[in-house]
């Protein structure tokens, strides 16, 4: 599984809801304890970062920023 996949199973059951980072990560490691709290970065997730991930700007992503450090799940 991949980190892109790990995060957003574990954040699935939150769609529409406004998450602060710090939130985001305590759900994904309560949901996979030995996910690399180093690779968790919300904004790669979303549109607008400057190395993000492949999902950044597809219907794919996993968040859209409201502002730093909180992400709305879509």
């Amino acid at each position: 599984m991949t980190n892109h996949e790990m995060i957003a199973d574990a954040v699935r059951g939150y769609r529409g809801e406004i998450l602060t980072t710090s939130k985001i990560k305590k759900i994904v490691l309560r949901a996979y304890p030995k996910f690399s709290e180093g690779s968790l970065l919300p904004n790669d997730h979303a549109a607008g970062n400057k190395h993000p991930c492949w999902c950044a700007t597809t219907k794919d992503r996993i968040f859209d920023r409201i502002k730093r450090g909180s992400y709305r799940v879509l």
